[in-house]
């Protein structure tokens, strides 16, 4: 299998989004480069009311997103994955009803993301800027911020579970507990004024830390900061013209499937970095996300057959039929080793009668 094939998967995966082939703009990544802002959190109300006490875990999420979409605010949080600490930090402002949203990684090489509406800009250094259409970005602050209630109790159980205290403030806590042993879960901590994330903690079945988001500062502001101003109106970088998929050459179903995940698409789709065109399966339950690929298998195979994980990240590569089956998601390295083991590539002949696919 080509390794550099395999870390691009992930790669896709990480930024959880269908990344094609773009038409790049000429914005650079220095343009986006923001002011040193210094953080003053404001402080919370430590007395607990008897109304919080009695709320809901769905009404709490509710307030979550509404804060999460509609106020303005920055953000600055760790992430934790297996002894590696990254730190970051969220810009947030609503400026005549259109989010815009400024993600930037404080260490390392420059790594920056900007959200205005429908449109996200990844920026990297030595790399040139993109554009995809998408409502969110990576991350699972994002995902919970859209996440349909209704839907995620149809396969976590939802338990409020007391209170804690983050970055100096009072926060709610909600478990997110899932109905069946192959997905991970959640501890989520809301900040009992603002209702924003503090801390998430990704757990195994056995309640072990996977992976943690936890806020170091929270900034709450009445108006649009100038620096949100500014980037509501900065040039981002053009859509792709190859952003469109085009219908899957494999014929192929999973054998099996976590309970509670769907089938959300399936098409064929080019990666940014290599150009590489991979058929392309995305497997979700509204929380968390697991790709399937499949191309030709190259003459090196470092790494197949093995698991690799990064936090609650697994990657398994199996080889079927000369085909390279990659699955990479947000679920527990046995999940991810059944899928890809579960893969059948579908004869012409076969395909008229291939049998559903089946759940555990």
């Amino acid at each position: 299998m080509h390794y550099r094939i395999f870390f691009v998967c992930l790669f896709a995966l990480l930024s959880r989004q269908v990344i094609a082939s773009p038409s790049v703009g000429e914005t650079s990544s220095s343009e986006l480069s923001s002011p040193e802002h210094s953080i003053h959190s404001t402080q919370p109300s430590t007395g607990a009311s008897s109304a919080s006490d009695k709320i809901s875990p769905d009404t709490l999420l509710s307030q979550f997103q509404k804060s999460y979409h509609h106020d303005n605010y920055e953000l600055s949080y760790i992430r934790v994955r297996q002894g590696s600490i990254e730190p970051m930090r969220l810009f947030h402002g609503v400026i005549n009803g259109v989010e815009v949203v400024h993600r930037i990684h404080l260490n390392g090489p420059v790594r920056e993301s900007v959200r205005r509406g429908d449109q996200v800009a990844h920026y990297a250094f030595g790399q040139t800027p993109y554009s995809v259409k998408a409502s969110r970005m990576a991350g699972m602050m994002d995902t919970l911020g859209d996440v349909s209630p209704t839907h995620l109790m149809a396969n976590y159980d939802l338990v409020v579970s007391g209170k804690g205290r983050v970055a100096g403030r009072v926060a709610q806590v909600i478990r997110i507990i899932p109905k069946h042993d192959r997905l991970y879960g959640l501890y989520l901590w809301l900040d009992e004024v603002s209702h924003l994330p503090l801390r998430i903690d990704i757990v195994d079945r056995h309640g072990n830390l996977v992976e943690q988001q936890m806020a170091l500062d929270l900034a709450l502001f009445d108006k649009p900061t100038q620096w949100m101003e500014k980037l509501s109106s900065i040039d981002l970088p053009a859509l792709s013209d190859l952003d469109s998929p085009k219908p899957s050459d494999v014929k192929w179903q999973l054998g099996w499937k976590p309970t509670g995940m769907q089938i959300v698409s399936q098409d064929q789709h080019v990666l940014a970095i290599t150009q590489q065109r991979v058929d392309y399966l995305k497997l979700s339950d509204g929380l968390f996300d697991v790709s399937v690929y499949a191309y030709p298998k190259g003459n090196s195979q470092i790494l197949q057959g093995e698991i690799v994980r990064q936090g609650a990240t697994s990657l398994h590569s199996v080889v079927h039929n000369g085909m390279e089956i990659t699955v990479v998601g947000e679920v527990p390295p046995q999940t991810a080793t059944l899928i890809a083991q579960s893969v059948k590539l579908i004869p012409a002949k076969a395909e008229d009668k291939a049998q559903e696919i089946s759940h555990d």
